[in-house]
């Protein structure tokens, strides 16, 4: 797993990304790992689906496209959920409430660096 910080729509955010490069760490992502603090993402390429189940607490997920677009944005996923999009190739995981604390929306670019 690489760790990056992360630009959104060119300007660097105060939030490092963990990069989960294998199978085995986009299977897991952040289930049985304890909630992240909100500078703290973890980001599953390629990836398309997540769910929730196992998992104790809501998180963040925001579904982006092979460039870093952002094709989707679901707030506060609740522990035993599915979210999915099929153009997506990235999937960021964030602690509930990183959505709005960092003014993400639809169309912007989210990249690490």
């Amino acid at each position: 797993m690489i760790i990056h910080r992360v630009e959104h729509n060119r300007r660097r955010l105060r939030v490092l990304v963990h990069v989960c490069e294998t199978h085995r760490e986009r299977a897991r992502g952040l289930l049985l790992r304890r909630r992240p603090d909100a500078q703290t993402a973890y980001l599953l390429a390629p990836c398309a689906a997540i769910h929730t189940f196992g998992m104790v607490y809501p998180i963040d997920v925001v579904f982006c496209d092979a460039t870093g677009q952002i094709l989707r944005l679901v707030e506060s996923l609740r522990p035993c959920r599915f979210a999915r999009v099929a153009q997506a190739r990235e999937v960021w995981e964030l602690r509930a409430g990183a959505i709005r604390a960092l003014g993400l929306q639809a169309g912007d670019r989210l990249n690490p660096c």
